[in-house]
């Protein structure tokens, strides 16, 4: 912003007293976003009595009224009682006429920064599975899950892994039931199609992939997972980080887990006593890395609202060879019951999610 500079000059007729000169320019004045009004600015005065007018010009939009008080050779001031607008330019010239015709004026500019908006989540996809439609469990290792909702397509879940014997059955009331017979395992992956829901790979947002669920059953060393995948891989795979849930035969503990090289459990906290009755992950990719927030609880209106935050990674680390979890890449959302021996397991999944933070 630059302010307008002060001009002097003679008009005809009139006396040939000295020039007339007007104030120094005043320092433009920068409003904050949402100033509709100018308090009294100083303008200064001039080196002789005269009468002095305002005029407005705005970049954009009609201009306000501009008000002058002063008298004389000055001090004079100048104030607008409302008209601002958000994101324009004012240039105020005030005209100083002396006695003898003399014109001399003096330039303020005044701006009014634009709305900057506010940062906060934007959910794009909101799955519900309580509401699909009851079908036969799938049994297999291989293959993929098309969820339907009155018999008409829902959501298509991809790429199933597991070993043992286990299944996943869509189940209305409920959602998708995961179930396995003492070591059996089995894994499934959500692959949003970021493209079709509009915030594709964007260095600058952070995406959030969540599930909900709960556990009817887990084995002492069983494990349940909510995880951020590069693949619709099991636990043995150096492709996800997430939520761990897991019980010793006495406590429930929920841990911030990642795999790389090796399982790397991180415990958040533990919880004793009966098992939790709802569970619940948000699994954050950041531009400088990935974050685990999880909790004993529903879902909670924004990703990072979980009562156990995780331990966020460097964009650097190597969750998969290829740093599949790195920047370049847009996540996916995998769900795993992972059996033990000493007892069958089973656990469902009720809610799927998908949030972006943004500039709303």
């Amino acid at each position: 912003m630059t302010s307008l500079y002060s001009m002097a000059g003679t008009s005809g007729g009139g006396g040939s007293g000295p020039d007339l000169t007007a104030p120094i320019p005043p320092v433009p004045v920068s409003l904050a976003s949402g100033t509709t009004a100018l308090g009294s600015t100083s303008i200064g005065s001039w080196s002789a009595s005269v009468t002095v007018a305002a005029t407005v010009t705005a970049s954009s939009g009609s201009p306000p009224t501009a008000t002058v008080t002063g008298s004389g050779a000055g001090p004079y001031s100048v104030s607008i009682a409302s008209g601002l607008a958000d994101g324009v330019t004012y240039a105020v010239t005030l005209t100083g006429t002396g006695a003898d015709g003399q014109v001399a004026r003096v330039g303020l500019s005044v701006a009014v920064r634009s709305t900057l908006g506010s940062v906060g989540w934007e959910v794009v996809a909101d799955y519900d599975l309580t509401t699909i439609d009851t079908a036969s469990a799938t049994t297999g290792t291989t293959g993929s899950i098309n969820l339907t909702v009155g018999g008409a397509a829902f959501l298509t879940l991809t790429g199933i892994d597991g070993s043992g014997t286990g299944s996943i059955t869509p189940t209305n009331g409920s959602g998708l039931v995961f179930a396995v017979t003492t070591t059996g395992q089995r894994s499934i992956l959500l692959d949003p199609d970021w493209t079709a829901l509009g915030v594709s790979n964007h260095f600058r947002r952070i995406y959030a992939v969540e599930a909900q669920g709960s556990i009817g059953g887990l084995a002492t060393n069983a494990a349940a997972h909510i995880m951020m995948s590069s693949t619709a891989s099991g636990s043995t795979t150096n492709s996800n980080i997430g939520s761990r849930l897991t019980y010793n035969g006495t406590v429930y503990s929920i841990n911030a887990r990642t795999y790389h090289s090796g399982s790397t459990n991180h415990t958040n906290d533990t919880t004793t006593g009966t098992l939790p009755t709802a569970w619940s992950a948000s699994l954050m990719r950041c531009p400088e890395g990935v974050e685990i927030c999880h909790g004993l609880t529903a879902l909670p209106a924004n990703p990072d609202l979980h009562s156990f935050v995780g331990r966020r990674r460097s964009q650097d680390f190597a969750f998969t060879s290829g740093g599949g979890l790195r920047l370049g890449t847009d996540p996916k959302l995998a769900l795993e019951l992972f059996g033990a021996a000493t007892l069958n397991s089973s656990m469902t999944i009720s809610r799927l999610r998908i949030s972006v933070m943004e500039v709303v």
